[in-house]
């Protein structure tokens, strides 16, 4: 599975602002710590950008994989939590990845649910971009308003970008596992420990991190050897 993750604006582009905050690097964040949750589960992902660069809104940003993560922050006077779905690239399938991430986000931080949102441009296409050009099943984050003080409050935690990540990530994990149809839910007992998996195939999975942590060991992601390392 090739998941794409577009981290929104960079470089020039700060996108919004707001309480000393900048999208760009909100964005960022929340996107390279998405990428190495998903690494970890075993997924093969592509990041539009790792640092704070500019990138035109075009085909760059849209590189081919069976999944299209956008990842932005709202602005404009409201406040919580919403994701965008197609109405026309793979509708059905944007609307049920759409609605397991904002789930699982909301599972995460007490942003105020906005729900699922779409936008029809001019003709039969998606208003924005990203959901209309994108070449796997699309879905665009506004994770939260950051010229709301209550949302730049959980905005401004280094913790609470990871929270949104392993939102995202759990969301999107749970939605192939739909997707498969043949893997059944399974939990792991190790102590006094409860760790959630799936059988596929007569084997069980379960997340490594959490695998490793129960036994009193850390993880560590070697984004230039592509490895997961396991350490005291």
């Amino acid at each position: 599975m090739k998941i794409a993750i577009d981290p929104g604006h960079g470089g020039k582009d700060s996108g919004a602002v707001g309480y000393g905050l900048q999208e760009k690097d909100i964005t960022l964040a929340i996107g390279l710590k998405l990428s190495e949750i998903l690494k970890l589960n075993g997924q093969n992902v592509i990041m539009t950008r790792e640092t704070d660069r500019y990138l035109e809104v075009s085909s760059v940003r849209t590189p081919v994989a069976d999944l299209s993560i956008s990842i932005h922050v709202n602005a404009g006077g409201g406040r919580g939590l919403e994701t965008w779905v197609a109405l026309y690239n793979r509708p059905a399938e944007s609307k049920n990845l759409g609605r397991a991430i904002q789930d699982n986000i909301l599972k995460e931080l007490p942003f105020i649910d906005r729900g699922l949102k779409t936008g029809k441009g001019i003709g039969n296409v998606d208003y924005l971009y990203m959901l209309r050009a994108a070449k796997g099943v699309p879905v665009l984050v506004e994770a939260g308003f950051i010229d709301n003080a209550a949302d730049a409050i959980i905005l401004k935690s280094k913790s609470n970008l990871d929270k949104i990540a392993k939102g995202i990530a759990t969301g999107i994990i749970k939605y192939l596992e739909k997707e498969a149809g043949d893997v059944e839910p399974t939990k792991v007992f190790y102590k006094e420990k409860v760790l959630e998996g799936f059988l596929r195939d007569g084997k069980t999975y379960v997340e490594v991190r959490k695998l490793v942590e129960a036994f009193g060991k850390k993880v560590h992601w070697d984004n230039v050897k592509k490895v997961v390392e396991v350490k005291d």
